[in-house]
């Protein structure tokens, strides 16, 4: 069928089918979606997603046996943690690097982290799969943990930048188990639903990190940074240990036992997949900054990214028996849609929460903290437009036309910032940001459920292993982007403005230094401001485009009737 408004009967969610999984048959009928969800009660004392094997019903894995409440509370400290970590880690990098005269070291702090993120995330999914969901999220808890524990410990630069590649371990799988669990255990109509719950508890957690960060390096110090995570992730994993059982049935049961796990594991794959992103995060991190877009060094790095996924792609599709990421999902109705909604709207949203304290910081004098609060409208209306999305998915079963409208209503932040920002924004003015986080809090509960609507279950986890991967990526990409388009015409403007003895050596302060920047007064300062202005009207014309192509790529999503 042409995509359209029309909802389609997806097989897998027929009134009339029971559909067999890797976790058992899950009931499809009507009385799951009455029925399905029961909200946790004071006699509650386990959270339990298993079967009660007694009561002879022949799909075991009923939404209703489930205290979906529970295990959404046990996964919640862990999402807040990890969302938190980044945003911590910014507060305190100054401080960090300063004690061990690595100031210029600073950025390896997170950069450190995204690699190891973006090395691991790829296999979350499909070891999930292998092993177990409860197993693996203890794995990622206890890689998070062991990160966190050796930095606190650190007595050296190089051992902190290590400790935080570890923690980016676990922190690549924190992330992606959570989302697959709750795809395990409710329905999908549902799924957007408490998907919105994890995306407040990680909102709270990136917008609290700055601040608490900043806080508990000035009263206790930063070890007490690393040391305290180790701490929740602890009680995180205790939680999950003796609280959460998740049901396990491995897949594909007719391969002979004597076959390991572990030899099923697509390690050739997974090499080729790490490699080829962390080239690609390395180009982009440094890229433009400490190296040359065309020294010898950025060029190899981005040629061998190119080559290792070509060798990736060359790999799963004719030589992996058990691929890390099967390519047939690409082919599956919405996923590659969906795909691109998400990842457009994390690029659109990333330009707009990277330039916004910028905005401020340098128009207003802003200090940092006060900079950042703008960015609050913005988290509000993310959180708020998630779980509304989610209740209309719930309430109709449709999703696309939320996948187009997000775009849309996200576009309308970067048409006025464009138009209205020029340098003396007010209280109100600081509020056309809102549709920006709207848009994006759409996007991502629809654009899931969209993903999953086709999907086998026993292909989730890899697929949401690929969302989060594309996130990461398109997290790093925003930010280069950005600053490259801010750079350019900054610094066309402050050539073509400035001139006389001295300019190149003030020129390379302004671009290099926001105290300094501050300092100026005069005719000198107006003609900085206005220059950063325009600077930053290119980047909202970049978060423009990638929200419109987000919508476009919304109308090619059908509407499975869920």
């Amino acid at each position: 069928m042409a995509a359209g408004d029309s909802d389609e009967i997806s097989p897998l969610t027929s009134k009339a089918a029971s559909v067999t999984t890797s976790y058992g048959t899950v009931d499809r009928n009507s009385d799951r979606l009455e029925n399905g969800l029961t909200p946790p009660t004071d006699s509650d004392t386990l959270v339990n997603a298993e079967t009660d094997q007694g009561n002879g019903d022949e799909n075991p894995e009923r939404a209703g046996n489930v205290n979906v409440w529970g295990v959404i509370s046990i996964l919640l400290l862990g999402e807040l943690v990890a969302h938190a970590d980044n945003t911590i880690t910014f507060a305190s990098a100054g401080r960090i690097s300063s004690e061990f005269n690595s100031l210029p070291d600073a950025n390896w702090l997170s950069t450190a982290y995204s690699l190891g993120v973006c090395a691991a995330m790829p296999m979350y999914g499909k070891l999930s799969d292998i092993y177990g969901r409860k197993i693996i999220l203890l794995i990622a808890y206890l890689l998070f943990g062991a990160g966190c524990t050796l930095c606190g410990l650190s007595v050296q630069m190089w051992q902190i930048i290590l400790g935080r590649a570890i923690s980016g371990l676990g922190g690549a799988g924190m992330a992606t188990m959570a989302a697959v669990i709750i795809a395990d255990i409710v329905p999908r109509r549902e799924l957007a639903t408490w998907r919105s719950y994890v995306n407040i508890a990680s909102t709270v957690g990136r917008a609290a990190g700055g601040p608490v960060g900043g806080a508990l390096t000035d009263l206790l110090g930063w070890r007490w940074l690393f040391t305290g995570q180790a701490i929740l992730i602890a009680i995180s994993a205790l939680l999950a240990l003796f609280r959460l059982q998740i049901p396990f049935k491995p897949l594909n049961e007719e391969l002979p036992s004597s076959k390991s796990k572990f030899s099923r594991i697509d390690f050739t794959g997974t090499f080729f997949l790490s490699a080829s992103v962390i080239s690609g995060i390395t180009v982009l991190d440094f890229g433009g900054k400490k190296l040359s877009w065309t020294s010898p060094w950025t060029i190899s790095l981005g040629v061998a990214a190119i080559v290792l996924f070509i060798t990736f792609l060359l790999t799963e599709a004719y030589w992996a028996k058990e691929p890390i990421f099967s390519l047939r999902i690409l082919r599956q109705p919405n996923v590659t849609a969906s795909y691109l909604v998400m990842t457009l709207q994390v690029l659109s949203q990333v330009g707009m929460m990277y330039t916004i304290p910028l905005y401020f910081q340098i128009t207003s004098r802003a200090s940092a903290s006060s900079a950042g609060a703008h960015l609050v409208p913005a988290v509000v209306g993310n959180a708020v437009a998630g779980i509304l999305s989610g209740a209309f998915i719930k309430r109709t079963g449709r999703y696309k036309g939320l996948t187009v409208a997000a775009g849309l209503v996200a576009s309308v932040t970067y048409i006025l910032e464009y138009f209205r920002w020029n340098g003396n924004t007010n209280a109100w003015e600081s509020l056309y940001i809102i549709p920006g986080g709207i848009g994006t809090g759409i996007a991502q509960g629809a654009s899931f459920v969209a993903m999953t609507s086709c999907l086998e279950q026993k292909d989730i986890a890899m697929a949401t292993s690929g969302v989060f991967l594309l996130s990461t990526a398109g997290v790093s990409a925003s930010i280069t982007a950005n600053n490259a388009a801010l750079e350019r015409e900054f610094r066309g403007q402050l050539q073509r403005k400035l001139t006389g003895t001295g300019t190149e050596e003030i020129i390379k302060k302004i671009l290099s230094d926001v105290t300094y920047i501050n300092t100026l007064t005069g005719e000198l300062r107006d003609i900085v401001v206005s220059s950063y202005v325009k600077g930053l009207k290119h980047t909202y014309i970049f978060s423009l485009v990638c929200s419109l192509v987000a919508s476009a790529s919304g109308w090619t999503i059908r509407n499975h009737k869920l």
